[in-house]
């Protein structure tokens, strides 16, 4: 199994010379197995990118396939929506599987994405491709194309968001973004996704010090992730949805200091690389 990271900052874009080894764009992170089926997790500004490499193989000639998650339906989660360019090919196939929010649907909240006040493409009914939306339950397991999938609900400030553990080839990946545990306590739900994970991807977005000012904001700071890692006895992690007020130096630091405090591979995700699991 392949994950590549196209988009690793949180909040929103951050464009800008100190932003440029780790990137500016939101969310997006590709899983790929060895019978070269592909799954996207969130649909963040990084997603323009990965659509310039679909183009050029079955998604440009309508002929692709893909499931997305969606770890939640906060903007900079879902930003890329609009000028994701297989949506406007015809022939191709893409299911959304999400949580149900507590208020409406998980459909109308992507069509209202699209509202014409938004957007110029007037709703999900005018993408060419086949577009389907479904509900997932938290706590369920699903296979979703080629791959295994467990979900599982943790707190996000005052609502809550999807983590997911995905395995394929033997391998396994373990998604916590958008997190922020009570009493900076990790969760059982959190330690049981990410048990013996050979990658934990979890929010770090805030430095301890910046933690400080920021708690109740739904996002960790560093000493989460690695509590989550140890607890877990995952192999790697990296440190995930970066403050837009991160520079590439500060993540630097960041990444340095989670590395002096536990005995496993600790990096800061960036934009373009690839692990093989």
């Amino acid at each position: 199994m392949k994950v590549r990271f196209w988009g690793v900052r949180g909040s929103f874009a951050t464009p800008g010379p100190e932003f440029l080894r780790y990137g500016g764009n939101t969310t997006a992170v590709e899983v790929s197995n060895e019978s070269g089926q592909r799954l996207l997790i969130d649909l963040g500004t990084g997603v323009t990118e990965f659509a310039k490499e679909l183009a050029d193989g079955e998604f440009g000639s309508g002929n692709g396939h893909l499931p997305i998650l969606l770890t939640h339906t906060h903007l900079d989660h879902i930003q890329g929506l609009p000028f994701f360019t297989p949506f406007f090919v015809k022939g191709n196939n893409i299911r959304i599987l999400g949580a149900q929010p507590p208020s409406g649907s998980l459909s109308r909240v992507l069509q209202d994405q699209l509202n014409p006040h938004y957007s110029p493409l007037y709703g999900l009914e005018n993408l060419a491709a086949g577009v389907t939306i479904d509900t997932i339950t938290p706590g369920s397991s699903l296979a979703v194309e080629g791959f295994n999938v467990t979900a599982a609900e943790l707190p996000h400030g005052g609502t809550s968001c999807l983590a997911f553990r995905i395995s394929a080839d033997g391998a396994t990946l373990a998604f916590l973004s958008d997190v922020e545990y009570l009493d900076r306590t990790p969760s059982a739900d959190a330690i049981a996704l990410a048990k013996n994970a050979d990658l934990l991807v979890h929010d770090a977005m805030f430095s301890e010090r910046e933690y400080q000012r920021r708690r109740g904001w739904g996002h960790s700071p560093i000493s989460s992730a690695i509590a989550v890692a140890a607890k877990a006895q995952a192999k790697q992690l990296a440190l995930f949805h970066h403050s837009p007020d991160a520079t590439d130096d500060v993540i630097d630091a960041m990444a340095d200091q989670a590395n002096d405090q536990i005995d496993i591979d600790v990096f800061a995700a960036r934009e373009g690389r690839i692990l093989q699991l």
